[in-house]
């Protein structure tokens, strides 16, 4: 099994990371490298990337102040 270190980034609610791959549950702790399977570590950073592009997304329909149908 390939493995990763990752850090996954701290919550403003503090709860960890969890996950679910192939029927096995994954509780990660935020802020400390911890090595895990590669799917794992490909779901945290697909995700990541999901939400930075959401954020990105609303703040600049926020600065329009809505879409003008």
């Amino acid at each position: 099994m390939d493995t990763e270190t990752i850090i996954i980034e701290a919550d403003p609610s503090g709860a960890p990371f969890e996950c679910c791959i192939n029927s096995v549950n994954y509780r990660i702790e935020r802020g400390v490298p911890v090595k895990v399977p590669r799917e794992v570590a490909e779901l945290y950073r697909s995700g990541l990337s999901e939400r930075r592009k959401s954020e990105s997304r609303l703040n600049a329909f926020r600065r329009a102040e809505g879409m003008k149908l």
